[in-house]
């Protein structure tokens, strides 16, 4: 089955980690990870695996991927911290 699998690592429950620091004046519980080596576990699995490091990889990496025809899985390396809320998007008169 040809499936495309988009891992974003930031080495966190990273929506968690930013609701525990705006709402729980930053006391972190159990929101940051020690994430495995997400390319070699889905290559242990006989899944290709890419990783990339800056947005700019990423859309030639995922065109290579859906050409493939195969599974793929690729890991997008992101800073713990970067994200962003979606509940400005989802909600409204959200923070």
């Amino acid at each position: 089955m040809p499936v495309v699998t988009i891992v974003f690592n930031n080495s966190a429950f990273g929506n968690v980690r930013r609701d525990q620091q705006q709402r729980y004046d930053s006391r972190l519980i159990g929101s940051d990870l020690e994430n495995p080596d997400f390319v070699r576990l889905a290559e242990s699995f006989g899944v290709d695996g890419y990783r990339v490091t800056s947005p700019q990889q990423l859309k030639p990496v995922l065109e290579k991927a859906t050409a493939l025809g195969k599974p793929v899985l690729i890991e997008v390396m992101q800073e713990r911290g970067s994200e962003i809320s979606p509940w400005k998007y989802l909600l409204e008169n959200s923070p």
